[in-house]
């Protein structure tokens, strides 16, 4: 047996998932249901992924900026852009899981750009 503290735990995660599913489940059985469907989980796999990869920004910018503007630009500017972005991309992933049910915005266009840190092998410019 669970000490109250436990149990109270338990209830607060069974209440969210039961939520989650309460709101996703309107969406997912609307007309057009199979676009929609893999529209909301790309969003929700979308957001899971920018949070989870978010500091990789402090690596790939400077790395973007290197190629483009020389050693001395990447260590200052790469750095702070790259610090920058991995705030912004931190923050669109938890908004993106936080609404993935919902059409924000819409087509469940990805909030920023590129839509991952990296594609094809490489980092995405």
């Amino acid at each position: 047996m669970g000490t109250p503290d436990t149990r109270a735990g338990r209830c607060w995660v069974v209440a969210f998932a039961a939520l989650t599913l309460t709101l996703a489940t309107p969406a997912l059985a609307q007309e057009g249901s199979p676009s929609r469907a893999d529209a909301v989980l790309r969003k929700l796999g979308r957001g899971l992924m920018n949070i989870g990869s978010c500091p990789a920004e402090l690596i790939r910018v400077p790395m973007l900026v290197d190629r483009e503007s020389g050693h001395l630009a990447a260590m200052s500017v790469g750095v702070l852009q790259g610090a920058w972005r991995t705030i912004v991309r931190g923050a669109a992933g938890v908004f993106e899981v936080a609404t993935f049910y919902a059409e924000i915005p819409p087509g469940y266009k990805p909030l920023v750009h590129p839509e991952f840190v990296w594609a094809h092998g490489d980092w995405a410019e």
